[in-house]
């Protein structure tokens, strides 16, 4: 019985292995089956998750434009840079533009200076807010060619080879109006120095409404004629404008009369013999410079109208110019700042060149507020204690390189104006220095100044008193040795000396003798 139940129970353990050897295989199968799944599915979400990273990333960040291989950009500052870059005749493309703006970068600027552009293509629409192409060769301007860059405020066409017929008022006009007025609102600055212009077209800034800064330098206009009179006319906001180095001989009386708020005008380097009657007009003009104009004389008759708010003059390298006369900027009435400066022949500064009676009150005089004067290297000797008043408050007073007087004329000078100059710019206490009168010619005045030296005046002979020690010296010498002079004179002429100087007839002699003799008898 024992060994039946032993065989009956191994015989149960025999069939549960048996069974469990079947059911591994579809066990297993199903587990492979699900874990395949799981991997499955994991890949699957993997890879979907992968490529949806992927094109996300690709939409986020799209090919650079070709132009940043050659130029510079900076999308930070905004700018691209294609400065001494050649970039060949022609500006770029609309399409090459287009793919800065594609990239994703935002152009607030670009230069293109000396990069041998000749022609210029239209511009599409771009942020760009100042546009630099000075220094090429361009002569020809596509029209239209700015008139979609609508934040430009800053255009600059200066040293190119423009003349009248490439600058029309179309170069302006938007692309997709050309027949519907699309001012660029905001262009404030034009600048077309140094090009081939002598005229302008009238119409030419009347798409331009704010505009207020225009240069116009070192263009050969010789004369501005009425197409041009008009076109500067109609620029209501204008505030700058640079007419230098134009080789003008005069400037129209009428030009200033619109463009009521011009404060900076810039005449230097032209052919005006005069101050310009035009002023007249300019009554808001705060800067103004008239270097390098043949002007001869700034007298009565001819001296600047009243310019109430002008604050700044300058008038140097004026090789012509050699009188300033009495109230020549006496209408100058809020003048700070004035350079006389190297004006080889201007050897007369009036000391009543400024001043002027007042307005409220005829019988008192008044200054401008002059600050800063500067009067280096002309040919002056003499400086009036009056010519400005306020001396002790000045900042600046230049007085270097002239040929000083030093006498009793220019005394208040050492006295009064070094010690100011050396407390207030000792930087240009050299030069100056004495070239009369002889006896002190190189002497620095500042030396002078220093050791109290009391300078003389002329006598009304033209001598100075200097040299009257000398003078007296040789006087009295001369009367000493005239004394003995004129006793011997008179010896010889009433005695003869004695006959050292010949003698008379002895016959005379002889009847003298004998006349004496026979009158002491006589007695």
């Amino acid at each position: 019985m024992m060994l039946f139940g032993e065989q009956k129970c191994f015989s149960r353990m025999l069939y549960a292995l048996a069974v469990a050897t079947l059911l591994q295989p579809l066990t297993s199968g199903v587990a492979h089956a699900a874990d395949a799944t799981n991997e499955t599915t994991t890949v699957e979400s993997s890879n979907s998750t992968s490529e949806s990273t992927t094109q996300t990333t690709t939409t986020s960040i799209a090919p650079p434009s070709k132009l940043c291989d050659s130029c510079i950009c900076n999308k930070d500052a905004g700018l691209f840079d294609c400065r001494g870059i050649n970039v060949g005749p022609k500006s770029y493309s609309v399409e090459d533009w287009q793919s800065l703006n594609a990239s994703g970068f935002t152009v607030k600027t670009v230069v293109l200076v000396s990069s041998g552009l000749k022609e210029l293509t239209r511009f599409p629409p771009m942020e760009v807010t100042v546009l630099d192409l000075s220094h090429n060769e361009i002569a020809t301007i596509e029209k239209p060619c700015f008139g979609e860059l609508t934040n430009l405020q800053v255009l600059d066409l200066s040293h190119n080879r423009l003349k009248t017929d490439a600058l029309t008022p179309e170069i302006f006009v938007s692309h997709f109006s050309p027949t519907e007025y699309m001012p660029l609102k905001q262009l404030r600055v034009l600048r077309l120095d140094a090009n081939e212009l002598h005229t302008l077209n009238p119409d030419l800034f009347q798409s331009l409404p704010a505009l207020e800064e225009l240069s116009l330098e070192l263009n050969p206009f010789k004369v501005l004629d009425q197409p041009s009179q008009i076109a500067i006319a109609s620029i209501d906001r204008l505030v700058s404008l640079d007419l230098s180095y134009m080789e003008l001989e005069e400037i129209p009386k009428y030009l200033f009369h619109t463009p009521q708020g011009l404060r900076y005008l810039n005449l230097t380097g032209n052919l005006l013999q005069t101050i310009p009657e035009a002023l007249m007009y300019a009554k808001g003009l705060q800067w103004l410079s008239l270097d390098e104009n043949p002007i001869e004389s700034i007298v009565v008759g001819s001296e600047f109208p009243p310019l109430k708010k002008l604050t700044f003059l300058s008038l140097s390298y004026m090789t012509q110019l050699r009188v300033i006369g009495r109230g020549a900027f006496s209408g100058l009435e809020s003048l700070q700042e004035i350079h006389m400066t190297n004006n080889p022949h201007l050897s007369y500064l009036h000391g009543r060149a400024f001043v002027r009676n007042d307005t409220d009150n005829p019988d008192r005089l008044d200054w401008p507020p002059v600050k800063r004067f500067y009067l280096h290297n002309n040919n002056i000797s003499y400086l009036d204690a009056q010519l400005l008043v306020q001396w002790d408050s000045m900042e600046v007073i230049d007085i270097r390189v002239n040929p000083w007087a030093c006498d009793c004329s220019n005394r208040w000078v050492l006295l009064s104006l070094l010690p100011i100059i050396e407390r207030t710019t000792p930087s240009i206490l050299n030069n100056i220095d004495c070239s009369s009168p002889p006896q002190m010619a190189g002497l620095s005045m500042v030396d002078l100044s220093h050791k109290n030296t009391h300078m003389r005046c002329a006598d009304t002979s033209g001598n100075n008193p200097s040299n009257d020690g000398s003078l007296l010296m040789g006087l009295l010498i001369g009367i000493l040795l005239a004394i003995p002079l004129t006793a011997a004179v008179w010896c010889v002429y009433k005695r003869g000396c004695f006959g050292l100087f010949g003698r008379g007839n002895s016959a005379a002699y002889s009847r003298a003798f004998y006349s004496r003799t026979t009158l002491n008898e006589e007695f």
